[in-house]
C-alpha cells in the first residue's frame, strides 16, 4: 500500500529540510513525496530539484493551500494521500499507526495524528522543550496509547491522511478559500456528511511548529483572511460551518406496515435494525408469522385490525414513534452497505427539513417525516410534492429486490 505525501512550501527552506529528513528517518512504509512549491524565493525550489525522492511542481506565485494540495492530488499515485505542512517533524511509527487507524474500518475516511500544536482534539500536553527531547517523549506517548484512536467530527489539515477513494468521491479542497483556513473544515464536513468516520490516531505523534507559512503574513492580513474565509464558508453552507460539523445526530424511528410479507419483512429488518434508534412493526395478526419474525428484531410489534396497509395503519405507527424522525419503509426494502454509510451521514445533515425523500427504484420514493411536524401520509407525500412541509432530497437509495 502506497501513500502519497503532499507537502506545500512557500519559503521556510530550513523547515522543509527538517521535515523531509524526518520523513526519511521514520517512514519505512511505501510512499512518495510530492512538493508543491508556491512561489518560494529562498532557494526552496532549487533544493527540491536536487532531491532524488521528491516529485516537484513549481508555481510561479502563491496559489494557496487548497489549490496546491489539489495539484498534489493530481500527481499522486498512492492508495492514500497525506497532506502535510512543511513545519512538521515526524517521529517513529507515525505513518504506520495512522494507516492502521485508517484501515481499521472500511467506513473510516480520514485520520490525523496528535501533536503539540493544533486546535481541537489533536493537541495534547507535552513535556519536551526542544527537539532533543522529541523522540523520547513520542516513544513514551506511543507506548502508552498503542492501538488507540478517537472518533471526532473535525481534523486539522497540518497532517491529514485520506483514502484516495474518499477524495475521489467527495472531491478535494475547495479552492474558494484561497491562501488557507477553513478548507480543512469544509473537507471534513463533506466527509462526515457522506458517512465517513474521522479519527485521531492517538499513537501517532508529530511535532508541529504551527502557522509557519501564515506567520509570514502581517497579523492584520491574517485576521482579514480568517474573517473572509469564515464568511465564504457560511455563504457556501448556509450556516456556521462549525455548528454544522458538530450538529447533533437525529434519531430515527423505523416504521414498517407488514401484511402477508413475512420473509420480506425479515430482509428489511435485518438490514436496517442497526441503522436506526427504534423499530416499530405493524402486523395484521399478533400471532401470525410476521409478528413472530418482527419479534426477533424488536419488542415494538403491534397488531392493527383496521385497513391493513392504508393511511390509518401508517398513522397508528407514526403515533407510536418516539424519535426525531419517522421513516416509513415497505417489506423488502433493504439498506446496502454503502447506503448505510451514507444514511449515517444523512443523520447529521437534515437541518431544517420536515420531509426527507429517499429514492427507491426508478419511480418510487420512501419518506422520513419529522415527528414534531405531524403525521404525513406516505401516499400523499408521493402524489403531492407540496404536501408535508420543507423537503430534503437525500443521496441515500433504498433498494427493494422483490
Amino acid at each position: 500500500m502506497k501513500t502519497s505525501i503532499v507537502i506545500l512550501t512557500h519559503n521556510q527552506l530550513a523547515m522543509t529540510i527538517g521535515c523531509l529528513e524526518s520523513i526519511r528517518r521514520h517512514t519505512p512504509e511505501e510512499h512518495e513525496i510530492i512538493i508543491i512549491d508556491n512561489g518560494s524565493t529562498d532557494g526552496t525550489p532549487g533544493y527540491a530539484r536536487l532531491q532524488p525522492d521528491v516529485i516537484l511542481h513549481e508555481n510561479k506565485e502563491n496559489l494557496g493551500f487548497a489549490k496546491g494540495c489539489n495539484q498534489g492530488v493530481e500527481l499522486a499515485t498512492g492508495d492514500n494521500v497525506l497532506f502535510l505542512n512543511n513545519d512538521t517533524i515526524m517521529t517513529k511509527d507515525w505513518l504506520k499507526n495512522m494507516l492502521q487507524a485508517l484501515y481499521s474500518s472500511e467506513h473510516i475516511g480520514m485520520v490525523g495524528p496528535v501533536t503539540n500544536y493544533s486546535s481541537g482534539h489533536q493537541r495534547i500536553p507535552v513535556t519536551y522543550t526542544d527537539l532533543a527531547g522529541l523522540d523520547a517523549f513520542s516513544k513514551s506517548h506511543i507506548e502508552a496509547h498503542a492501538g488507540s484512536k478517537l472518533s471526532v467530527r473535525r481534523l486539522v489539515g497540518f497532517c491529514l491522511l485520506v483514502k484516495r477513494t474518499v477524495l475521489d468521491e467527495i472531491g478535494g479542497f475547495d479552492e474558494r478559500f484561497g491562501l488557507g483556513n477553513y478548507e480543512d473544515d469544509d473537507l471534513c464536513l463533506r466527509a462526515i456528511r457522506q458517512g465517513y468516520g474521522l479519527y485521531v490516531a492517538m499513537d501517532s505523534f508529530i511535532h508541529h511548529y504551527g502557522h509557519a507559512t501564515m506567520n509570514q503574513l502581517p497579523s492584520d492580513n491574517l485576521n482579514t483572511l480568517l474573517q473572509q474565509n469564515s464568511k465564504k464558508a457560511t455563504e457556501k453552507w448556509g450556516n456556521n460551518i462549525h455548528e454544522l460539523i458538530y450538529r447533533p445526530e437525529i434519531s430515527v424511528s423505523l416504521c414498517v406496515v407488514a401484511q402477508q410479507d413475512a420473509q420480506r419483512l425479515r430482509h428489511t429488518l435485518a438490514t436496517w435494525i442497526d441503522a436506526v434508534e427504534e423499530t416499530i412493526v405493524i402486523v395484521p395478526d399478533a400471532d401470525g408469522e410476521a409478528a413472530e419474525i418482527a419479534g426477533q428484531y424488536t419488542d415494538r410489534v403491534f397488531a392493527f385490525y383496521g385497513e391493513g396497509d392504508g393511511e390509518e395503519a401508517y398513522q397508528f405507527a407514526f403515533d407510536l414513534a418516539t424519535k426525531d424522525f419517522v421513516l416509513f419503509l415497505e417489506p423488502g426494502d433493504e439498506l446496502e452497505k454503502n447506503e448505510r454509510r451514507k444514511f449515517s451521514g444523512l443523520k447529521i445533515s437534515v437541518e431544517d427539513a420536515d420531509i426527507v425523500v429517499l429514492p427507491s427504484g426508478e419511480n418510487e420514493q420512501r419518506f422520513m417525516v419529522r415527528k414534531d411536524s405531524g403525521f404525513a401520509s406516505p401516499d400523499r407525500l408521493e402524489e403531492d410534492a407540496a404536501y408535508g412541509g420543507l423537503r430534503l432530497n437525500a443521496g441515500v437509495t433504498v433498494r427493494n429486490r422483490f
